[in-house]
């Protein structure tokens, strides 16, 4: 009885000792939920996801794919997301309505947006579009940067052209069918316009990638957001050396030719990297500088609805 008292008393211990470990295990993994836009900024999500990266920095991650800004801001404001990668000025309109509810953690490189015109059209320059439509998403990183071109170039964008605002799904059609002279437009789209319709770019424009996350998120998880750093630091470099797997995996989510994402991803200097050492996302003076730039020119173009301090966008 002795005998059987004692080997009972073992199999407890080891199950409590199991179930104890396996506490510890469940504690040391992180839930995030990530959102990420249709753009080629959504190809380091689906590739942290696909690739297995988040698991193995210890995040049960889960993925939301959006069509673009505004819905993730507000699965972010209403807690239903953690962390986003987007570009500026999401964010910015939401720090203006909810001030200090989210902070900028990391730069992503970036692709492009171009002004379109069709493969028939006789304009040659921005200035030939004089009296024109152009298309473009309001509130948007690609209509800010068309104000900016047409400021420089000394069109008055309220009477010597006229702006029609369109989702960035409807725009390759507005462009096909003819309701708008042009499209601003972000890629894949632009290449796709390009090789199917014909289209003839006028102008391109650089556009920004980053990450944010809930400042509640960062505060409660640091650990959490510091592993989500170092995961992204290895989704850049599992892209810079798998571009066809890659390329294949975010293809797929966006139901285009995985070649187009593969030529695509040379626009983003930050798939370059030959190691880990020479990949940079960090929040540093480069970017917060950019992260200023892009902030005064919202707000001079009446962009936000209120005032908001650079400051507090980072942590």
């Amino acid at each position: 009885m002795l005998q059987l008292l004692s080997r009972a008393s073992l199999v407890l211990a080891a199950l409590l000792s199991a179930l104890t470990l396996g506490g510890a295990a469940v504690a040391e993994t992180a839930k995030i939920r990530i959102g990420y836009p249709s753009g080629m900024n959504g190809q380091v999500p689906v590739v942290l996801n696909k690739a297995g990266i988040a698991a193995k920095h210890g995040l049960d991650a889960e993925f939301t794919a959006f069509q673009y800004g505004p819905p993730m801001m507000e699965g972010l404001a209403s807690g239903q997301l953690d962390a986003v990668v987007t570009s500026f000025l999401p964010p910015f309109n939401l720090s203006v309505k909810a001030p200090g509810s989210v902070k900028f953690v990391a730069g992503l490189g970036g692709s492009s947006h171009s002004l379109l015109v069709s493969k028939d059209s006789t304009a040659a320059s921005i200035e030939d579009l004089k009296g024109k439509k152009i298309g473009a998403s309001f509130n948007s990183e690609s209509h800010l940067d068309l104000l900016l071109l047409l400021k420089e170039k000394g069109i008055d964008h309220a009477s010597d052209v006229e702006l029609v605002n369109l989702q960035p799904n409807e725009l390759p059609a507005a462009l096909e069918k003819g309701l708008v002279d042009s499209v601003v437009i972000r890629q894949p789209q632009t290449l796709r316009l390009e090789q199917s319709l014909g289209a003839k770019r006028l102008h391109t424009w650089p556009f920004p990638f980053t990450s944010i996350v809930r400042s509640e998120y960062l505060k409660s998880n640091p650990d959490a957001v510091a592993r989500y750093l170092e995961a992204l630091k290895d989704t850049i470099l599992y892209i810079a050396q798998n571009p066809d797997e890659s390329a294949t995996w975010f293809a797929e989510a966006l139901r285009i030719d995985a070649e187009v994402v593969k030529s695509l991803s040379d626009e983003n200097p930050i798939y370059a990297a030959k190691s880990r050492d020479e990949i940079n996302i960090e929040v540093d003076d480069k970017f917060k500088t950019l992260l200023g730039e892009r902030l005064e020119a919202a707000k001079s173009y009446g962009f936000l609805k209120g005032e908001l301090d650079p400051a507090t966008l980072v942590p």
